[in-house]
């Protein structure tokens, strides 16, 4: 993984197969493919997209966030396909307490392939060695066993459930925590 500082807000990260990289209007069509998609937004907080015009309203949302220099989601491009397929990106950000989340969505064509973790990686590196954390944590819905898998895969350890922690779409869930320390991230 290699950090390029060219953008002054969110820096590119590359993997072998992934850029990751600012979004921008002009990934709407890319993500709107994924967005749509009632099994990737299943698990997630965010209900499937309706109508690209949906896709627009979160990417002004996300560039927003840039221009105002706050945590948002980095889009992951296929290198080979030249396209969007997912976003990753650290939330919740505690600076005193140097911990923050990671959040991610994929594009089903691209499940189970590995991308999810190499994405993972790259922002948990970035996390711990740019915004100095001590503790980067995950949380996924009991049923969300991909989810978990991802965070297992890149060393992340389940530390328990979170009994009715998420209220989304209506309805309370339990949620598995999961978390790296500094410490226990090999480089």
């Amino acid at each position: 993984m290699t950090i390029n500082n060219k953008s002054s807000n969110l820096p590119i990260l590359e993997t072998e197969r992934l850029l990751l990289r600012s979004l921008n209007l002009n990934d709407a069509e890319d993500l709107f493919e994924y967005a749509s998609d009632p099994e990737v937004s299943k698990y997630n907080t965010w209900t499937v997209h309706q109508s690209v015009t949906d896709t627009k309203r979160f990417l002004n949302t996300v560039v927003e966030r840039y221009q105002n220099y706050e945590l948002a989601d980095w889009g992951i491009v296929h290198k080979a396909d030249k396209k969007v397929i997912g976003t990753c990106g650290l939330a919740n950000w505690v600076q005193d307490q140097r911990r923050a989340e990671i959040g991610y969505a994929l594009s089903r064509k691209y499940w189970g392939k590995g991308y999810m973790p190499e994405a993972v990686r790259s922002v948990i590196a970035f996390g711990f060695r740019m915004m100095k954390l001590n503790r980067v944590e995950g949380r996924c819905t009991i049923s969300n066993t991909a989810s978990a898998r991802v965070m297992e895969k890149v060393g992340m350890k389940f530390e328990g459930v979170l009994r009715q922690h998420l209220f989304a779409k209506g309805s309370f869930y339990d949620v598995k925590m999961y978390s790296i320390l500094k410490e226990e991230w090999l480089d």
